[in-house]
């Protein structure tokens, strides 16, 4: 009897085992199943995560790409208005020289009427001869007056001091040969002004002094030596008087 009953419960055991293998094959073929129907939507699911992934880098890549414009046309703006400052700056800078320029030409306008009246006041139809002629010298490409210089001009001021009319004072610059023409006249031309300052700087008026450059032209010493050269850097300074008031004195 007992022999039985182990053997109803072996079998009850066998029987049970085998209905949860069948249960567990049954509910794996039933996932299995569900998941391949599921399989679609899933892929499906994922490529729309991957084309929305696609869509967001390209609208943040325009996004970067607008940045970047945006921020070389800014670039581009300060640029522009840095630039107009400066073309502002360097209008109202020519205005200002324009200005100058302006009241410099109104003030040599001023002298130059003022020179009229006093030309006019002298009388040419005197004849005019040569009372004196005084030579003054300069170093080599200069036209700086030397203490010499100056005291022979002295006394060509000194000559003329109290005369208010009756006199001329020409003065003509030369050079030597050392130098282009171009360069010559110019400096000969230097040498004459110079003189002339000295001069109005002593009262000699200067409507009464005449000058001129002639370069290298009339030397009255051999340009071949030195001591010729330097007898021909020269500015030559005449006193004419008129007849008039030679007679007088």
């Amino acid at each position: 009897m007992f022999s039985s009953n182990r053997r109803f419960a072996g079998m009850g055991v066998f029987i049970l085992a085998g209905l949860l293998v069948l249960s567990g094959c049954a509910s794996r073929k039933y996932v299995r199943l569900q998941t391949q129907a599921l399989e679609p939507a899933i892929q499906e699911a994922q490529n729309a995560a991957k084309e929305n992934a696609e869509r967001i880098d390209a609208v943040d890549r325009r996004a970067q790409q607008g940045i970047t414009a945006a921020g070389a046309a800014d670039q581009k703006a300060t640029a522009a208005q840095t630039s107009a400052n400066t073309a502002n700056q360097a209008a109202q800078a020519a205005d200002r020289k324009a200005d100058t320029a302006n009241q410099g030409v109104q003030q040599a306008n001023n002298r130059i009427s003022t020179l009229e009246t006093r030309v006019n006041s002298i009388n040419f139809n005197d004849a005019y001869n040569e009372s004196s002629k005084e030579t003054v010298t300069f170093q080599l490409n200069s036209s700086t007056l030397s203490k010499e210089a100056k005291e022979t001009l002295d006394k060509v001021a000194s000559d003329v001091s109290g005369q208010r009319s009756g006199y001329l004072i020409e003065l003509q610059g030369f050079t030597d040969s050392t130098g282009g023409e171009n360069y010559n006249v110019g400096l000969s031309q230097r040498r004459a002004e110079a003189v002339e300052r000295y001069l109005v700087s002593k009262n000699v008026p200067l409507y009464r002094i005449s000058i001129v450059g002639l370069g290298e032209t009339n030397p009255v010493a051999d340009n071949k030596t030195a001591k010729g050269r330097a007898e021909n850097r020269r500015v030559e300074v005449r006193t004419l008087k008129s007849a008039s008031t030679r007679a007088t004195n």
